[in-house]
């Protein structure tokens, strides 16, 4: 498989991708959403190709990802993500009229706060 900028990556067995599924118990190991098996991302937590740092193509360097988190993250490193993620409010209020409206009708209601990630709260 190729990744975005021409790099190679190994191919997991199914024992390899069942024991990235069992990390974060069925769940996306950052959001924290149930997964289907079917529906996994194995993402590299340091990523292969990162925009600051490049990580191993290793097991231990997997965690079971939705879609929606895999590809947010992109060549972030764990703590770029946990930034983006945390600014997510900021850029809502900047970016979006229908999220600003939606604030100032009381429909939502910003709470910024640290993030912790699904696997982090696993205690692993």
């Amino acid at each position: 498989m190729l990744d975005k900028v021409g790099g190679r990556r190994r191919k997991l067995t199914k024992d390899e991708r069942m024991a990235v599924y069992k990390k974060a118990n069925g769940h996306c190991a950052y959001c924290g959403c149930e997964l289907e098996y079917k529906d996994m991302q194995v993402d590299h937590v340091i990523p292969i190709n990162g925009w600051s740092e490049q990580g191993e193509d290793t097991l231990d360097n997997m965690l079971p990802a939705c879609r929606s988190c895999n590809h947010y993250k992109s060549r972030s490193t764990l703590e770029g993500f946990r930034k983006m993620v945390e600014n997510m409010p900021a850029v809502l209020m900047r970016d979006s009229v229908t999220y600003k409206n939606a604030v100032r009708f009381g429909l939502v209601t910003p709470t910024p706060h640290p993030v912790k990630f699904y696997f982090e709260q696993l205690g692993r």
